[in-house]
């Protein structure tokens, strides 16, 4: 058990920069909460207006305890809490924070320890209610006066309190100063007036938080989700509902963010959650090795779930690689490149091989698939994700589920538990599948409708 014996004011200072963009009540509630749940000497509350026009302006430059800086036309998020940046204490640490959100009693404290947990940690982000990547608490209340009263029993010491991330959602983003500034300097940004902590080519918002986590990341710093802060957020506010306007807007920052860095990281951060919900221990220390692992997001999520496992990964992209490595145990290697017999990093070594989505990446699949089973001890389970190349929509690459079944079989494995993704379908596609299934039996559904096959398969003792 982790004990705690600091108090808020063993911290540096943070400096919260909210970005109001009208939602004028939204915002006088986000600042109440702030000040009511955190002492004033531990924070200094910086609000960048991008021209508001319902009055929220006015009401800002009211308050004694902000900072307010009034941009006359709307400079975007990124650009505007850059300003914000650059007008706090030079020593403090920097708190991005959504105006649409509320913070209840502690979650701020938890997440400054988080951020000092470890001299590797460069950012912490908060739980909600309404969030992405992974962030979201699964319970589900209606009204603010219920999430308050969850927080109230979220927010406290505990015993594994952080999850390692590949990137943060900036809705609630706590940054350390010194990691802020080591990216600036390897950048060459730090004398500029108003420094590019934010990249604004993302403007006016979405992926800007991709683009720092992964920037962190590259400069050797953790990313620590605390489940022990949790922050309300109404969500969508700042941007509108999803629109058709916003969804361009979100395809054309991704690709954006892909053209960066010569990949697009995004489809690598997502767990699949029905293989993950396939693991089921015998004891707590087991140990996984995940084959492609991607981002690491899926070794991260299974030891936050089971913090006494012991799991690593492979995965052969180096730029996937160099990221990976700051979220889970990953070793930048091809699984057809290792000779897995009599090497002791594999043969017969884990409880669970992971290979989520990677067999149809392989020429080679079931070479992949005999080596797999061969780092597999005695008893051992694969879990197996694979797109379905019988699915209505078509696929380039993939398995029938006969076929994978006969390569489970071919290497001594059993099929242990099977669950399928079912296709979002298209009204065409629906009417595709209705038309099949009307000369098809209906246990066979399945095979036509789902986009991925999951499977957990048994290695004989």
């Amino acid at each position: 058990m982790m004990k705690y014996s600091k108090k808020q004011t063993d911290y540096p200072k943070t400096a919260i920069i909210i970005v109001s963009y009208n939602n004028k009540e939204l915002t006088q509630a986000c600042i109440e909460s702030i000040r009511v749940n955190n002492p004033a000497e531990t924070y200094q509350l910086i609000v960048v207006d991008n021209a508001s026009t319902d009055g929220v302006t006015e009401w800002l430059a009211e308050q004694k305890d902000i900072t307010l800086i009034v941009n006359q036309e709307n400079k975007g998020f990124p650009y505007a809490c850059n300003q914000g940046i650059a007008a706090a204490e030079k020593e403090a640490d920097i708190f991005l924070l959504n105006n649409d959100t509320v913070v209840p009693k502690d979650a701020l404290f938890w997440l400054r320890e988080g951020l000092y947990s470890d001299e590797k940690v460069g950012a912490t982000g908060s739980v909600s209610n309404n969030v992405v990547n992974y962030q979201q608490v699964p319970e589900q209340f209606t009204t603010l006066e219920e999430w308050l009263a969850f927080a109230e029993q979220n927010n406290v010491e505990m015993e594994y309190p952080y999850e390692k991330k590949g990137w943060l959602v900036g809705f609630a983003m706590l940054i350390k100063r010194t990691a802020m500034n080591k990216i600036l300097v390897a950048e060459g940004k730090e004398k500029d007036a108003v420094p590019e902590v934010l990249d604004t080519r993302f403007s006016p918002g979405n992926y800007e938080d991709n683009d720092l986590s992964i920037r962190l990341l590259k400069n050797g710093y953790e990313l620590l989700l605390c489940k022990n802060s949790f922050i309300f957020h109404h969500g969508g506010k700042s941007f509108g509902k999803q629109n058709e306007k916003y969804t361009k807007l979100l395809l054309e920052n991704q690709k954006k963010l892909a053209d960066k860095y010569g990949i697009d990281f995004i489809p690598y951060s997502y767990v699949e959650m029905a293989l993950l919900d396939m693991i089921k221990p015998v004891k707590p220390d087991f140990s996984l090795l995940e084959i492609g692992c991607k981002l690491g997001a899926s070794l991260a999520r299974i030891e936050s779930r089971y913090p006494q496992s012991k799991v690593c990964g492979i995965e052969e992209n180096e730029k996937l690689a160099e990221l990976a490595k700051q979220v889970a145990e990953v070793r930048c290697e091809d699984i057809l490149e290792i000779d897995v017999e009599g090497n002791s990093d594999y043969d017969e070594k884990y409880d669970y091989i992971l290979l989520n989505h990677v067999l149809e990446k392989y020429e080679s699949a079931e070479e992949v698939l005999k080596r797999a089973a061969r780092c597999a001890k005695p008893g051992g389970t694969l879990l197996v994700s694979v797109d379905n190349r019988q699915c209505i929509r078509s696929v380039e690459k993939g398995f029938t589920l006969d076929e994978i079944v006969e390569l489970f079989n071919r290497y001594g494995l059993q099929l242990k538990e099977f669950n399928y993704r079912p296709l979002l379908c298209s009204e065409e596609e629906k009417k595709k599948l209705a038309e099949i299934m009307k000369y098809t039996d209906a246990s066979m559904r399945p095979l036509y409708e789902a986009e991925r096959f999951i499977f957990a398969a048994g290695k004989a003792l």
